[in-house]
Parts: C-alpha cells; structure tokens; sequence
C-alpha cells in the first residue's frame, strides 16, 4: 500500500485576448471589440471514502489543469479552462516539496483545498480603449498556471489499528477476519507497508489496518520507526496482539507500550484491547499469558487462535461495540500540525538591484501584468510605460538608480529601461 508519493501540478493557463474592432454595415467606426480570454482551469486536490491508497500516483506523477479559451471579436470572452480534481484517501496531509509548508490536512471524506491557481485570461483590446487611445491595437497574452511539487503522506484512518511486534500475528488476524490478503511468514517478518481490511460484523462493519511491525527505538526512527507510528495517530482503536508463545509477553507488550508513549503521550488516551493469538499452539501457555497480561494492564485479555477462528467473532464484536462508541465521541480526528498563517505585505511592490544595470521588480499585480502584455505588438510597450508610471514603479526604479538601457525584470520577462 502505497501511503508516500510526491507529484507535479499545474493550474491551466490563461486564454489570450483578442484585438479586434467591430465591423458591422452602417456602423463604420465601431470601435474595438476584442474579447478577454478565459482563466486557466485550477487544481483541487479532494479526499474521497472509497480510495485507501496513494497507488494510483505511482505511475503518473504530473498533472495540469485545462486551459483557457482565447477571447473572440464581439466581446466574447473565452471559455474557462476545465478544473482537475485530483482523489486522495481521507487522512492524507500535503505539504509543498520546495518549502515544506503544510498545505493541508484531508481528515474526513469530502474535505478538499485548492493548490494551484489556473492563469488569468489575458485582456482583449477593448480593455485598454481610453479617451485618449480610442483604437488600442494591443492585448494581452493569458498568464501561465501557477505550478509546484507536492507531497502527499498518507496517515491511514483506520477504525481498529493492529499493532504488536513483527510475527505477533497481525497479519494472520487480518487475513482471518477480512478479504485483505496480507503476506504471511512462519518466520519473524515485518509487514513493511500498512494493510487495510474490512471487517463485517452482522449488519455493521469497520475498517482494520495492520501497521508495520514495531522494533525498540522505532519512536527515535530505528526501523520503520516514523513510517509506522504516524498511522497510530489516525485509528479511533487498537488491537494490541501479543504472541502468546513468548517466554516473556509482558515484556513484548510495553515494549510496544513504551514506543507510543516515547512517540506521542496522547496515544495513551486511544482505547486499547489486548489480545493473546496462536492459542491453537499450546492452549495452556495461551491462557497463562493472557493471564499475566490481564494482571499487568488490569482489564480482561482475549485468547484468539486467528489460524482456526477461535475467539475471533467475539473479539471483532467488542471492537465493532468500541468503534461505535468512539464514532459517537469523534476521536482519531487529529490534532497534528495546522497551516502558519503568515500576513501578506501590504505593499504592492518592491524594486532592488540585483548587479550592475540590472534591476528586479516584485510584486503580483505589477509582474504578472507585464508579463502578460504582448510587447511586439503596436502600442503595447507605450501602455507598460504609462501603467508602471501610474502605479509608481517608474520613481522606485529612479530612486534605485535605475538608467536607460539597465534591464528590469519582471518574473519571467525582461526589458530595457527607457527612464
């Protein structure tokens, strides 16, 4: 079960606008009429009940949004790109690969968040017309899709979590219990990757996830030590399984026991039931360690043999009737990490030297607009000189020193100072 995977997404890009004037008998100065073009189309990233893995992320990894219309004469604009959502279980987390930013946190089925913006439709020549320039022979390019490396890390919800230490019988329960087909070993082996079953009880059901075995210094990352522990956070229950051959179980219990607490505190509070299994190997070790088990935790431990099905319908009972408590009570709905909201600038731009007669300009409103205009077209550069005046970009640039024939560069686009 694939639960880690980073991918490319891209907002569509812009539609261009159109220069055109309007032509129509009787009407011989109709002016211009060109439309904008249509935005890009975004990209959603949303989660879904009915998807357990990130596998289908595996073999493609790059995404794009559709693309905007070009705008058309008449003042029809251009149609909007088509918006891509993408499927994801409930439980994973995204993060922003270069920055390693939080982006989101998908807890419940239906939650969902916007991560890259499609391009802006570029203006048709009409947008420009002013009393001044009634016949503008210019517009503007549609602006790329906002692009950007994600990484989605699935922590499993999961109703019953299955921990205990490699070859405890996790995986045995599972496979005895549900249609999940985990691998099973008759040596000590550890499932490397999470399993996910669904255990049907009379008319109800829960989910079952058998977790990577744990080994001591998992919580200090020996091991599989993280890869396994944050699924922990997302179960609302957990089966603890103890083998109920081992010369010592106490001993094998709060070694697991002691790797929750040294990982998360918290998880003392999720609601355990303890389990002895491979009871079918010697009956009468079975009930002594469950024995010992039960003096040491101070609640009744369940003898089960998943191999014969021994025990197994009253254990899923009594975790179904524990699920449905937990249900009710909201739990394994995690704290975790939430999103740094961090105040945007209010200034509109900056300007600063980057080396000898070069010069860069930052700024949404400023840099994406001179991106956008087409400046081979007649008139184009004229209209980026009287807007960079207006918006004060012209005396930030003279205060820096900024001489006719610098460069300036604006994102992605650079152009020659005139002053």
């Amino acid at each position: 079960m694939l639960d880690a995977i980073e991918i490319h997404v891209a907002g569509g890009n812009g539609g261009h606008g159109v220069v055109s004037y309007h032509r129509e008998k009787f009407v011989p100065e109709g002016g211009p009429d060109g439309g904008d073009g249509g935005r890009g189309g975004r990209v959603y990233v949303r989660a879904v009940d009915d998807v357990y893995t990130l596998e289908q992320y595996r073999s493609k990894k790059r995404f794009k949004a559709g693309n905007g219309g070009n705008g058309g004469p008449n003042l029809r604009t251009g149609a909007h790109g088509a918006d891509l959502y993408l499927e994801v279980p409930a439980g994973t987390v995204i993060y922003d690969v270069e920055t390693d930013d939080l982006i989101a946190d998908l807890v419940q089925p239906g939650d969902e968040v916007l991560v890259a913006h499609g391009g802006r439709g570029g203006w048709g020549n009409k947008r420009f017309a002013t009393s001044t320039n009634q016949t503008p022979s210019f517009s503007q390019k549609g602006h790329e899709g906002e692009e950007l490396d994600l990484r989605l890390d699935l922590r499993l919800l999961a109703d019953v979590g299955l921990i205990g230490l490699p070859n405890a019988g996790k995986s045995t329960f599972l496979a005895a219990v549900s249609n999940a087909k985990p691998k099973i070993a008759a040596y000590p082996f550890t499932t490397l990757e999470p399993m996910l079953g669904v255990v049907n009880v009379a008319w109800d059901r829960f989910t079952l996830a058998d977790l990577p075995g744990l080994v001591e210094g998992a919580s200090e990352g020996y091991g599989l030590g993280f890869e396994f522990l944050k699924h922990i956070r997302r179960c609302r229950v957990l089966l603890h399984v103890v083998d109920s051959t081992s010369p010592d179980p106490v001993t094998d219990y709060e070694l697991i026991e002691g790797e929750l607490r040294a990982y998360d505190p918290k998880l003392d509070e999720v609601v355990r039931v303890v389990a002895v299994t491979k009871s079918d190997i010697d009956e009468e070790q079975a009930k002594a360690s469950a024995s010992a088990l039960a003096a040491h935790v101070g609640a009744p431990v369940r003898v089960v043999s998943a191999e014969f099905q021994q025990g197994t319908e009253e254990l899923c009972a009594e975790l179904m009737r524990l699920v449905h408590v937990e249900r009710a009570r909201g739990a394994a709905e995690p704290a975790g990490e939430l999103p740094v909201l961090r105040p945007q600038s209010q200034e509109r731009f900056s300007v600063y030297r980057e080396g000898p007669g070069r010069f860069i300009v930052e700024g949404h409103r400023v840099v994406t607009f001179v991106e956008m205009m087409d400046t081979e077209m007649v008139g184009a550069s004229d209209e980026v000189i009287r807007r960079l005046d207006r918006w004060g970009v012209t005396r930030a640039l003279r205060r820096e020193g900024a001489r006719p024939g610098d460069t300036v560069v604006f994102g992605e686009t650079e152009i020659v100072w005139e002053g």
